[in-house]
């Protein structure tokens, strides 16, 4: 399982010191490749990683490893050979993670009994990942008092509190890993654990980019594993960040400047890349409005139709219908949500 997020300011409330119990640096660099606008170098009890970004922008990150978790001493950008200016110091990276166990369907299950076939173990099993109406993640709500409870949707039995479990990821880090991917660096700190998962954190960044991806590539040994994942990196100053901004699905710029009232929970942003593939553009068209690769992001698509169980573009634009992400264009410009 690889679970993604991929950013540039995310910000998130708490943050680790990382002079206080920062421990000896020992990172892997046999893979690491001279690249032009790419270097990594160990110095000072510190990964440093640079790279050329967007225009004339250099972008640079230095890790520690502080109480056995990876670190970002600090983050920061320049234009050209000018001081370096600081976007964040002492970023910790968090992920929260809810899982539960895939079911089969009484909507499924009901026309294969029709046709005559035995729903056994192995029938469940093949047909969990195609279920429409299966919510994993949440118990159903019980009856009303004096209420008949309405028949489960899945096989199995009710669903039970047990199967649903929340955990934060821990780290048990004691060094890293640095490898040259074609026009990306990726550091990798393994050590890292949530709830059922376990595996490595992982940053990449991008040559020609100010983006940052931090991945945790991590598996489990238990089976139908559904997962949601919330996931950024914790420790931003508004001080130092005091605004942050982004494009709407709308392609519109939007931005947010703190110091108001604070937020006890997370704020979701909606950002336009996410429903591109939804509206129709084609992956030369995403390719040129995000500046990628068109092989990237044929590849994400790609990975986005195996993950959501569709086979075409058609399959995705009705999931992004459906669930209210984009919406059907009518007379006069508008567009309206389909009901």
């Amino acid at each position: 399982m690889r679970i993604t997020s991929s950013l540039l300011v995310t910000v998130l409330a708490g943050a680790l010191s990382a002079s206080a119990g920062a421990e000896p640096l020992r990172c892997d660099l046999t893979q690491l490749k001279p690249a032009p606008g790419l270097s990594a170098a160990l110095g000072d009890n510190l990964l440093t990683v640079s790279w050329r970004g967007d225009g004339n922008q250099e972008l640079r990150l230095r890790f520690t490893i502080a109480e056995g978790r990876p670190v970002i001493r600090d983050l920061s950008v320049r234009k050209g050979t000018g001081a370096w200016a600081t976007l964040g110091e002492s970023l910790t990276p968090e992920y929260h993670v809810v899982t539960g166990v895939r079911r089969m369907t009484t909507q499924q299950a009901d026309p294969l009994k029709a046709a005559g076939i035995e729903i056994t173990e192995d029938v469940i099993d093949r047909n969990r990942w195609y279920a429409f109406w299966d919510a994993p993640l949440e118990l159903p709500p019980p009856p009303a008092p004096g209420g008949r409870g309405g028949s489960s949707r899945v096989l199995g039995g009710p669903r039970t509190a047990s199967e649903i479990r929340r955990a934060d990821a821990t780290f048990s880090t004691t060094s890293c890993r640095v490898r040259t991917e074609g026009a990306s660096l990726e550091m990798s700190f393994p050590g890292l654990t949530m709830g059922i998962f376990a595996g490595e954190l992982r940053f990449t960044v991008y040559r020609g980019t100010n983006l940052i991806r931090m991945d945790a590539v991590a598996k489990t040994s238990e089976k139908w594993v559904a997962y949601k994942y919330d996931a950024g990196l914790g420790g931003f100053s508004i001080a130092l960040t005091p605004r942050v901004a982004w494009r709407d699905t709308g392609g519109h710029p939007q931005h947010y400047a703190f110091g108001g009232v604070v937020n006890q929970s997370m704020v979701p942003l909606k950002a336009a890349n996410r429903v591109l593939v939804a509206e129709g553009k084609t992956s030369k068209e995403i390719a040129v409005m995000l500046d990628l690769g068109l092989q990237t992001v044929r590849s994400y698509r790609k990975t986005m139709m195996k993950k959501l169980g569709v086979n075409n573009v058609a399959g995705l634009t009705q999931l992004a219908l459906s669930a209210g992400l984009t919406r059907f264009p009518v007379a006069g410009g508008q567009e309206e949500t389909p009901r």
